[in-house]
């Protein structure tokens, strides 16, 4: 078979060509870090990838939900904890009231901490977490919860309405686990049991201790009744306890699984190195030799020896 110049030359080219297709090949590797750089290098790795991948992405997606859950939790925690403390010193305000040896001046003199300490517990309810949410408002969390109306106006009595709704928001921290971040206001300020049977809010016992001082008339039942308040208050502390230390052990499993998803994932599409750096010198070698032999090629001619 008779092989013309010009297919030496075309062979000498594509020979020349292929090595240099596979060098780049090698130097983009070398860039990436990455053995895989398209389906077709690896189907059965390149589906590993994409399927690790997916379950690193998820995890991270549920770390970062545990620490939204875990900031608005914690806010929640503080904010019960607050209006504990400020019931604490109602309820001993309360027991101090009765003692007969006080006066109608004396009561009287105590009812303005009362309103005070009225009015710092409904600030707390209204507290807005980081992103500008109130906190006790349910799903309604573009409303301030509570508000005080004078009743009838001009007459230094309030009531307290709760603009929020029922609603408890739930976020996914787990594959398979949700958690609540919050609690709605009614159920820890305004459903509050008191003593005789049924439930009054907060801000109603304190509006009518507050009135029962001013007018002399102290109710020993005050004092049992901010009791049972602070323990309804106790009882919701205990359950965002409870989720904070759910979110903990949470938070500890998802950093494990993209730990171990992100070390399967390396050995699945990271680059061996030193067997590339190996290969790309034995690739430069074959195509210095390629170069050197188009150069000899493309010069022979019959004419070169007639």
């Amino acid at each position: 078979m008779r092989i013309s110049t010009a297919q030496l030359h075309e062979q000498g080219l594509i020979s020349m060509l292929d090595r240099q297709t596979e060098l780049a090949y090698t130097q983009q590797q070398l860039s990436t870090g990455k053995r895989i750089l398209s389906p077709a290098d690896d189907v059965l790795g390149t589906t590993q990838v994409l399927a690790l991948q997916q379950v690193i992405d998820s995890h991270q997606q549920y770390s970062r939900n545990t620490d939204f859950a875990q900031a608005r939790l914690q806010q929640e925690e503080v904010s019960i904890t607050q209006v504990i403390d400020v019931l604490q010193r109602a309820h001993d305000l309360a027991i101090q009231s009765t003692n007969s040896t006080l006066d109608a001046q004396s009561r009287a003199a105590i009812a303005p901490e009362v309103r005070q300490e009225l009015d710092s517990i409904l600030g707390v309810a209204n507290t807005k977490d980081g992103f500008g949410e109130y906190l006790f408002a349910g799903f309604n969390v573009g409303t301030a919860p509570f508000t005080a109306v004078e009743n009838p106006v001009g007459s230094g009595q309030y009531d307290y309405n709760y603009s929020g709704d029922q609603g408890q928001r739930n976020i996914q921290i787990g594959a398979t686990r949700q958690i609540a971040v919050g609690d709605p206001g009614d159920a820890i300020f305004t459903n509050v049991p008191v003593t005789g049977g049924g439930t009054r809010s907060i801000f109603d016992t304190l509006e009518q201790f507050a009135l029962d001082l001013e007018s002399n008339t102290p109710n020993a039942n005050t004092a049992d009744d901010i009791q049972l308040a602070m323990d309804n208050l106790s009882k919701f502390l205990s359950a965002v306890g409870g989720r904070l230390n759910a979110i903990d052990s949470q938070k500890s499993l998802n950093s494990d699984v993209v730990l171990q998803g992100q070390k399967t994932l390396s050995d699945v599409q990271d680059l061996d190195f030193a067997e590339a750096i190996s290969r790309l010198n034995r690739q430069l070698t074959g195509l210095e030799a390629s170069q050197q032999t188009f150069a000899k090629v493309q010069n022979l001619s019959l004419f070169s020896f007639l």
